[in-house]
């Protein structure tokens, strides 16, 4: 029985060395990973201490030792430095996964008390006429659709993560993409008194992309030119031609984003301070899979703002022939 303890107490500690493993598992980087910096600096410590004592034993000079003793010091303070940011970084992570967790949990009760509501109202009638019976049918559809598209965000940053994120490439419009979506989210901007103003070139503009991927940027974008806009005015869509690749961008006159922030627009589960985090529906994750998509598509993704005064987000795409 003591073996056993010993074997399991040993497999442990050797389980907890492992620190490369381990920082897989965390998905960072060896100089990013706690426990290996935990490790290099006990190494880093102990090889320190040792040739401290053999200089002091070899060299008599207390002004060589004093600068080799210096030099450890600032090493070790390094060091440290770069342990306790690793461990910050593992505190924001827990803090974004609480937020997470807060936000889904509100985005998934939404539709599902939108389902159970329209059911109720169904089982508690003892009659329910034809056009009853088929209104409530489409808003259970409308939220059972909303769900699926929070799990298939939430299944594609998952597939980012473990390197499994794939693309289908074709050539299309993007002039006819830009128009179908228009056109679908037309009575949405109608309802918040904006219009959209599409400005595109004379000729088509052919792009060699994951179709299906990119309209889910464009939507994405347009939906966030609707929501954060404050008030009635235009949405502007361009789509001009930029050397070997076609420019896509959009113009919206809504809150913007606070300067101090815009260095996150683009990570996971971000949303402006500005905006109340539950006014507006989604995970935070629409930016991060829309940048991932257009660079692995061999495009680029940005920005500009001017918080209370609106912003332009744009993306390229490789030009391609018809």
């Amino acid at each position: 029985m003591f073996y056993n303890v010993y074997s399991m107490k040993k497999r442990g500690f050797f389980e907890a060395l492992n620190v490369v493993d381990r920082c897989r598992e965390l998905h960072v980087g060896l100089l990013q990973c706690p426990h290996f910096l935990f490790v290099l600096m006990g190494v880093v410590i102990s090889a320190a201490i040792i040739t401290t004592h053999i200089v002091a034993s070899y060299y008599a000079e207390p002004e060589t030792v004093v600068s080799i003793i210096f030099v450890v010091t600032v090493f070790l303070l390094v060091v440290g430095n770069a342990v306790v940011q690793a461990f910050e970084k593992v505190a924001e992570a827990s803090q974004l996964k609480s937020e997470f967790v807060a936000i889904i949990s509100h985005e998934l009760r939404n539709p599902l008390s939108s389902i159970k509501w329209q059911l109720d109202a169904i089982f508690e009638k003892a009659e329910v006429s034809a056009d009853e019976y088929k209104n409530s049918l489409k808003i259970v559809n409308h939220a059972n659709e909303k769900m699926i598209s929070l799990i298939n965000d939430l299944l594609d940053v998952n597939r980012i993560e473990d390197s499994k994120f794939q693309l289908s490439l074709e050539i299309f419009s993007l002039n006819d993409t830009t128009s179908e979506l228009a056109k679908l989210y037309e009575p949405i901007a109608a309802a918040s008194n904006l219009k959209f103003m599409i400005l595109t070139p004379k000729s088509q503009a052919w792009v060699k992309a994951d179709k299906t991927r990119i309209k889910s940027v464009v939507s994405r974008f347009i939906d966030n030119a609707i929501r954060y806009s404050t008030s009635s005015g235009e949405i502007t869509i361009t789509i001009e031609d930029a050397d070997s690749h076609v420019r896509w961008s959009i113009t919206d006159q809504g809150a913007g984003i606070p300067v101090e922030e815009v260095k996150n627009i683009f990570s996971k589960f971000f949303r402006a301070s500005n905006i109340l985090r539950y006014q507006t529906e989604g995970l935070g994750v629409g930016l991060y899979l829309s940048k991932f998509i257009i660079e692995a598509s061999g495009g680029k993704v940005g920005f500009r703002t001017l918080e209370g005064h609106g912003s332009t987000f744009y993306f390229t795409l490789p030009k391609s022939k018809a």
